[in-house]
């Protein structure tokens, strides 16, 4: 009898010894799965922000002419900028107009300040 029971917790201790070496594979296996998962979620950001950029570049290259602003807007804008001593090529670069626009648009504000 007293053979069956040493046996038995002797048994166990050595169950319980590579219990502990099998959930280390486990661990090794969730590791392995949680960075495939957040390598899958990276390459999926920049998958999204590439395209994101190619339909942005689309639209601007299919309705360039596209105003959002109304006149008066865009005058005064104009203005504010040729009153920072900038040249009229740097206007039309920053507000993405022709250089005629934006003589254009500074001859009607010189006209109304005489």
């Amino acid at each position: 009898m007293e053979w069956v029971i040493l046996s038995s917790i002797l048994l166990s201790v050595c169950l319980f010894g590579l219990s502990f070496l099998a959930g280390d594979k486990q661990k090794e296996r969730n590791d392995e799965v949680e960075q495939m998962s957040l390598q899958v979620m990276g390459d999926m950001y920049q998958v999204k922000q590439r395209l994101r950029i190619l339909e942005e570049e689309l639209l601007s290259a299919s309705s360039p002419s596209v105003r959002r602003h109304s006149k008066e807007e865009l005058v005064k804008e104009a203005h504010q900028w040729y009153q920072q001593n900038m040249s009229i090529e740097e206007i039309a670069a920053a507000m993405e107009l022709k250089s005629e626009e934006v003589q254009q648009l500074l001859s009607g504000t010189r006209e109304k300040e005489r």
